[in-house]
């Protein structure tokens, strides 16, 4: 490239604040009759104009304190004998205990969610947080009146984003690869026996790393917290998600609104705990 033609073309980048990348820029030479160049040509002529990009800030990664906080709620598809079934599950986010389950010819209705939250709540008092995938289920009278008897904020999982509700995506795999353990080890036995060996594994039997080697029923039941008045809880987070609201740029923004408030609150009471990055080297000596 000759020095002339690459004084032009820096030029021409830095007129358009470096906006114009290097095939825009191969197509400009072109079009001023400055001759025909490849991309990386002209990514060289202009690489010491680039500017350093920004370090992008790690996504805050927080953790429940205490059993009872926060509840997320799934539903996982079998079949049996061709028949369509689906499996409601309720997790505890602390402790990854099953609050609750029931297998139902899928897909469930509405009936059978309220049916089973309510079972849930009343055997072990309702969280003061509901996470779910905002299917049209939690938008039914029958579970939103639920919901608000039992003064529970519901909160809606961002779409596409499953790290958001990770423990329950892995819970959901570790009751599926129980059950297709169990049917190729144990043949003839129904799906219901399966799913609930699954859970009784997952709850009362298997040692969890994550939870220092306890099982999910004993950090339910040991993790003791004293958590905030239900109805102040809820009042805070309507107050913090109509001031975000009103603040909103944007429908991302809007639509982040009840989960940033729900964060905010949680915060507020220590709820929430700031997470550091943890080794997937099960042999480092150490770890956070």
């Amino acid at each position: 490239m000759r020095a002339e033609v690459k004084w032009k073309i820096r030029v021409c980048y830095l007129k358009h604040y470096r906006q114009w990348g290097p095939s825009v820029l191969a197509c400009w030479a072109k079009r001023e009759g400055l001759g025909r160049y490849d991309p990386d040509t002209v990514a060289r002529a202009i690489e010491d104009l680039k500017e350093d990009p920004e370090e992008k800030q790690k996504p805050r990664r927080y953790e429940i304190t205490a059993p009872g906080v926060m509840w997320s709620e799934d539903g996982a598809g079998f079949k049996e004998r061709g028949r369509k079934k689906e499996l409601l599950v309720l997790q505890d986010e602390c402790s990854r205990f099953k609050t609750n389950w029931r297998l139902v010819s899928g897909p469930a209705k509405a009936t059978d969610v309220a049916d089973y939250l309510r079972e849930a709540f009343d055997c072990y008092g309702p969280p003061l947080v509901l996470k779910h995938d905002g299917d049209s289920i939690f938008h039914d009278r029958q579970v939103t009146e639920l919901l608000d008897i039992y003064e529970v904020v519901s909160l809606t999982s961002p779409a596409r984003y499953p790290p958001f509700n990770g423990k329950k995506e892995r819970s959901i795999r570790d009751i599926k690869g129980y059950e297709r353990a169990k049917r190729h080890h144990c043949p003839g036995t129904s799906l219901l026996e399966r799913l609930a060996e699954a859970v009784q594994d997952l709850n009362e039997q298997r040692p969890r790393p994550v939870l220092g080697g306890r099982t999910a029923r004993e950090v339910f039941e040991e993790t003791c917290q004293l958590l905030p008045d239900r109805n102040s809880f809820r009042k805070e987070v309507r107050e913090v998600e109509e001031k975000l609201t009103a603040e909103a740029c944007s429908r991302r923004e809007r639509a982040a609104a009840r989960r940033k408030a729900v964060e905010e609150v949680f915060l507020r009471y220590g709820l929430f705990k700031q997470m550091e990055d943890v080794s997937p080297n099960l042999r480092v000596t150490t770890a956070t």
